[in-house]
C-alpha cells in the first residue's frame, strides 16, 4: 500500500483529472489505431475509469476533463518538428485530434453539466491552458490523474501539477499506454521521483470511508 493520508483524495480538496480520453487516442478506428498503435490498454482501461468517475461524482469530489485539438491555428513550427523535421514536400502528416472532428471528440466517457473541460494543443494541461486558475479558484490543492497516454499527456501534466504545488497521484489502473512497458516505466518513474501511485479501487474504498466519518 502506497502512504498518504486520505485526506489527499477528498472532496473539496482533491480533483480527479481526466487526460485525453478521446477517439483518435482510443479508439481503434481513431487516428492512432489506423497509424498503427495499440489501443486495447485504453479500452479495457475506460470502464474502470467510468466506474471511479462515478465515485467521484457521488463523494463529490471534483471531475475536470481535459480535451487535446489540433488545428492551423495552434499547430505551430516547432511542435510539427518535434520528431524531426519533416522532408521537402512530404505531405503534412494527418492530425490527431483535428478541432471539430469526431477524433477530438471523448471516447465513452463525457462531463456532467458544470464539469470543467479544458482545452489544450500541446501535451502537458497546463501549458498555455486556464487549467491552474480553474483548480486555484476551486480549492483544489490535490489531483488525481487518469487516461490517454501514460508516459506522454498523463505523466507530462502530472509532472507540471507537482512543478505547480499541488500533490499528485497517478491512477494506475486508470491510465494507459500504447506499450506496456511505457505504462510500467511512468508509473515507476512517477513513485520514485513525483508522487503517488494508488488504484481505482484504493482511491473509491478511500471517498467511501471518509463519507462514512463526515
Amino acid at each position: 500500500m502506497p502512504s498518504y493520508s486520505p485526506t489527499r483524495f477528498a472532496p473539496g480538496r482533491a480533483a480527479l483529472v481526466v487526460v485525453d480520453v478521446q477517439n483518435d487516442f482510443c479508439d481503434p478506428e481513431g487516428v492512432c489505431g489506423q497509424r498503427g498503435s495499440d489501443t486495447s490498454a485504453a479500452v479495457e482501461m475506460v470502464p474502470r475509469l467510468q466506474a471511479l468517475i462515478e465515485d467521484a461524482r457521488a463523494a463529490g469530489v471534483m471531475v475536470v476533463f481535459i480535451q487535446t485539438t489540433h488545428d492551423e491555428l495552434t499547430d505551430s513550427p516547432a511542435w510539427l518538428a518535434r520528431r524531426g523535421d519533416p522532408e521537402a514536400g512530404a505531405p503534412p502528416a494527418v492530425s490527431t485530434c483535428y478541432t471539430g472532428s469526431w477524433g477530438a471528440e471523448f471516447y465513452q466517457v463525457a462531463p456532467a453539466p458544470g464539469e470543467p473541460v479544458v482545452i489544450k494543443h500541446r501535451y502537458s494541461a497546463f501549458a498555455g491552458t486556464d487549467l491552474d486558475l480553474v483548480l486555484r479558484v476551486a480549492g483544489i490543492e490535490s489531483l488525481m490523474f487518469t487516461g490517454v497516454a501514460t508516459n506522454v499527456c498523463v505523466e507530462s501534466t502530472l509532472r507540471d501539477g507537482l512543478f505547480l504545488d499541488y500533490h499528485v497521484t497517478l491512477v494506475e489502473d486508470c491510465a494507459a499506454s500504447y506499450e506496456a512497458e511505457h505504462h510500467r516505466t511512468t508509473v515507476e518513474t512517477v513513485e520514485t521521483y513525483f508522487g503517488v501511485v494508488a488504484s481505482s479501487k484504493e482511491i473509491s474504498s478511500t471517498w467511501s470511508a471518509l463519507s462514512k466519518v463526515a
